[in-house]
């Protein structure tokens, strides 16, 4: 069997369960291949069995995988803070609303948790890399090795609950995860209070942002590979939304200076403003611009207002861009 007819009998076995931590396992497991050298491939799968025995082993390891399993452990809990700055490596990053300060951490088993601390009233998480030591496959201690062994292919969650206070700075940086701020730490969807700060700012390298119901001063969300969707959000001092690989989707209320940049992707704009408030630039070079629903005869269209106060760019290369106002 080859490396590829391995991986594929893999990913179908694991159909059953959720398709973020599927590929998240194949993708594990692709690269322990290709650390280990084509020429060492055999001795690769006579370690990890047989596709359908490793498939029942990543099943009965992803029941396990929310933030709330008996495997999550708490860091931080009680104790009050105004900003975040969490950096993190190969975490999803999960801000929930509650009623309390808390930090919750759910890592495979072997791997180094980040370290978090409150310095000068701001929450610090900071994730540092793992290292990969593949030969500790062959030599028997893989299992149980500081990469984390047969689980580590579930990603890491860091899920962070707040209160419905004011805070200052949020600022959350990932490289190989999502960002997610749209649950509350009840799980009641209609129970989803404003999150209002200063400001806040996300960075992405792999991953999707998703953030809801934010009320702050200014928002800067960016990544490259992923989407980055805002909805029912407010910035009263503007708002930088941007990605290189996929769809930028912003609704609510923002003024100021609203930059919206796609290249690989559509550009989405919803707001409760109305078209006056805005100086307006569209730029696109492969789709089409529409305003209100009405589409434009340019790839590059301007709209200036007399009246305007917030200034309005939306850009992309390989997409469309569909800007709605109040009427």
């Amino acid at each position: 069997m080859t490396t590829n007819e391995y991986l594929a009998r893999l990913k179908s076995c694991l159909e059953c369960i959720d398709a973020s931590e599927r590929e998240a396992a194949v993708q594990f497991y692709t690269e322990y291949f290709e650390d280990a050298g084509e020429e060492n491939a055999e001795k690769v799968m006579a370690e990890l069995g047989s596709p359908e025995k490793l498939a029942r082993d990543i099943i009965k390891q992803s029941a396990g995988s929310a933030p709330t399993s008996p495997a999550a452990e708490t860091a931080a809990c009680g104790e009050a803070f105004t900003g975040i700055h969490a950096e993190t490596i190969n975490a999803k990053l999960i801000l929930l609303r509650g009623n309390e300060y808390r930090v919750d951490l759910d890592f495979p088993e072997g791997l180094k948790k980040p370290a978090v601390s409150i310095r000068d009233g701001v929450l610090r998480i900071e994730e540092k890399p793992t290292p990969k030591h593949f030969t500790s496959i062959f030599d028997g201690s893989f299992w149980s090795g500081a990469f984390g062994g047969r689980n580590a292919w579930r990603q890491s969650v860091i899920a962070i609950t707040v209160p419905d206070v004011q805070f200052e700075d949020f600022w959350l940086e990932t490289v190989n995860g999502t960002i997610d701020i749209t649950k509350s730490a009840s799980g009641d969807a209609a129970a989803l209070p404003a999150l209002r700060l200063s400001s806040l700012k996300c960075e992405a390298v792999n991953g999707t942002i998703n953030v809801e119901s934010i009320a702050a001063g200014k928002i800067h969300l960016e990544n490259v590979n992923g989407s980055t969707n805002a909805t029912n959000c407010t910035a009263t001092a503007g708002c930088h939304c941007e990605t290189v690989n996929g769809s930028v989707k912003l609704t609510g209320g923002v003024r100021g200076n609203v930059h919206l940049e796609s290249v690989n992707g559509s550009v989405a704009f919803n707001t409760t403003e109305k078209l006056e408030q805005f100086n307006c630039e569209f730029d696109t070079m492969s789709g089409s611009v529409y305003i209100n629903g009405e589409k434009q005869s340019r790839k590059h269209t301007t709209v200036i207002s007399n009246a305007a106060e917030s200034k309005l760019k939306a850009e992309t290369m390989n997409g469309s861009i569909r800007a709605n106002f109040a009427m």
